[in-house]
């Protein structure tokens, strides 16, 4: 059986909980978490790791799957020190080297169920219409401009909505805040090709039609019908559409496609099908197994250069914002 470890450098949510019966396994593939003297594949993901780790395993069989955006200064490791790695899974491609294979960032959900729960749960009682569960950071070029598309939403004062999040009105659980609402506003920190995250996935795992802003080639992943693309960057055409949506019943009409982008983010978008279908494909075959050092991440000399330029910028965000 083929063992891969999987190593980052957070703790919630729980990886393994995406998989059947939350036992690691998948395609005949075993996942596995916690330190191993020995495995067949090493999946680093986000190459941001604060600590050198030692493995036994095929150096051609050490990966990387990076699942943040890039923006110059705030998420170097994304595009420097990755001669370790053999394959780099990344919707970012920084050059022409082959270890580098576009990819989408199989971000883990982050409603509070498993796998089985999903699979096995009815469709929710909709008795709401609109809900936003939105982020209270603001450090990339995103978190600016969706602060002010939701002022521009709040503003409007002819959309019925609800809103949450950490800064607003906490909720324990996203599956709160999604379930109960036929549609959601779903917008993603950066625009990039490949780049979607749990934003998207958790509106469709919760049987909710989102409003989407972000991924470019979205609907090369999803049935178009399962979601409603907006501009946040023309908000008054966003802010229309999202009206005529929901006034013509749109979630009502569209119940298969948005069962279909439900049934492709459990079984082929999510981590683990996603891994194990790489694995399978991989012609690297059984490998020759050496001792493995993934080295702590260290920022170059120009990420560091980048990194004092990113921080002014935020700083100069911050005090022209409004």
């Amino acid at each position: 059986m083929t063992l891969v470890r999987i190593l980052k450098d957070w703790d919630w949510p729980d990886l393994l909980r995406q998989t059947p019966g939350q036992s690691g396994m998948w395609d005949g593939i075993r996942f596995v978490l916690d330190p191993v003297p020995t495995c067949d594949y090493l999946v680093v993901l986000n190459n941001r790791m604060k600590t050198d780790t030692q493995v036994r395993c095929p150096p051609g069989h050490v990966w990387a799957l990076m699942q943040e955006p890039y923006e110059p200064g705030f998420t170097d490791w994304l595009i420097e020190r990755h001669d370790h790695f053999d394959r780099v899974f990344t919707h970012h491609i920084p050059g022409e080297d082959p270890r580098y294979v576009r990819c989408p960032p199989a971000i883990p959900w982050h409603v509070n169920k498993t796998f089985d729960e999903l699979v096995a749960a009815p469709i929710p009682q909709k008795t709401q219409r609109l809900s936003w569960i939105v982020g209270d950071a603001m450090d990339l070029p995103g978190h600016f401009k969706r602060r002010l598309f939701l002022e521009k939403l709040l503003q409007d004062g002819e959309i019925d909505l609800e809103l949450y999040g950490k800064a607003i009105r906490y909720i324990e659980d996203k599956w709160d805040g999604l379930a109960p609402f036929k549609y959601s506003l779903a917008i993603e920190n950066a625009v990039s090709q490949d780049l979607w995250t749990e934003k998207i996935a958790d509106c469709f795992l919760s049987w909710t039609v989102p409003f989407y802003y972000g991924c470019p080639n979205i609907l090369e992943y999803f049935p178009k019908e399962a979601l409603v693309i907006i501009d946040i960057d023309r908000p008054a055409e966003s802010l229309e559409k999202i009206k005529q949506v929901m006034a013509a019943g749109y979630w009502e009409k569209h119940m298969p496609a948005l069962e279909e982008a439900r049934r492709r983010l459990l079984y082929d978008y999510q981590m683990f099908p996603l891994l194990a279908k790489l694995i399978h494909s991989h012609p690297g075959g059984d490998g020759v197994a050496a001792d493995v050092t993934v080295p702590l991440y260290r920022r170059s000399l120009t990420a560091r250069a980048r990194r004092f330029r990113f921080k002014l910028k935020r700083r100069w965000r911050k005090l022209t914002f409004r």
